[in-house]
C-alpha cells in the first residue's frame, strides 16, 4: 500500500517513501596482527634469519665462492647482488675458507614490527672469523696476523615474499665498537 500511495500522489515529498538510512557501524574496523608477539619473538626470528644468512655464506666461502647464487633465499632482492659480490674474491683468487664464522647479537638498533609495510628491525651483530682461516691454492693461509677477527655490523631485516625474514642490509659499524 505504501508503493501505491507514494505513485499515486506526487504532492509528497519524496523523501517520504525513501528507505531509511541503516545505522551507521558501532564498532571500528578490525586492524592487523602486528608481526611478531613481543620484542624477544623479533629478536629470535632474526637471530635465526642471520643463523641461517652466514651458514651458507660460510659454505659458498668454504666452495671457493661457488654459486654464490645460494645465497638468494637468505637475503631481499635490493640486498641480492651485494651479497652474491661477497666471494668474488674467493673465485678470483683461487682462494677458500675453511672454519665457519660466529656471531653474537650485541642489541637492537630498530624493533619495529606493526604490519609488514611498516617493519623495520634492525641489529647490531658482532661477526667473529677468528675460527676462519683462508687458504690458497696450494692450501696456503693468506690471513695476515694482523687481522681484526671481530668485526661490528648493523644488519637490517625484512619479510619476503613468503613471510620469512631475510637480510637486507648489512654495513659495517663506523661508529663507537660495541663489540
Amino acid at each position: 500500500m505504501v508503493t501505491l500511495a507514494c505513485a499515486g500522489v506526487l504532492l509528497l515529498p519524496v523523501t517520504a517513501c525513501a528507505a531509511e538510512p541503516s545505522p551507521a557501524p558501532t564498532s571500528a574496523p578490525p586492524t592487523a596482527a602486528p608481526i611478531f608477539a613481543t620484542d624477544e619473538d623479533a629478536l629470535a626470528a632474526a637471530e635465526e634469519a642471520y643463523a641461517n644468512y652466514q651458514a651458507m655464506s660460510d659454505q659458498i666461502d668454504n666452495e671457493a665462492g661457488a654459486s654464490p647464487e645460494r645465497i638468494a633465499p637468505f637475503v631481499s632482492e635490493s640486498y641480492y647482488p651485494s651479497a652474491v659480490h661477497q666471494s668474488d674474491g674467493f673465485r678470483e683468487m683461487n682462494a677458500r675458507s675453511v672454519g665457519s664464522t660466529s656471531f653474537t647479537v650485541a642489541g637492537p638498533q630498530q624493533l619495529s614490527y606493526p604490519t609488514a609495510d611498516e617493519m623495520a628491525i634492525s641489529l647490531y651483530i658482532c661477526d667473529d672469523v677468528s675460527a676462519v682461516d683462508v687458504l690458497d691454492e696450494n692450501d696456503v693461509s693468506l690471513v695476515p696476523n694482523t687481522r681484526v677477527p671481530v668485526t661490528p655490523f648493523s644488519v637490517g631485516f625484512v619479510l619476503n615474499s613468503e613471510g620469512d625474514l631475510v637480510v637486507d642490509t648489512r654495513d659495517v659499524w663506523k661508529g663507537t665498537n660495541f663489540c
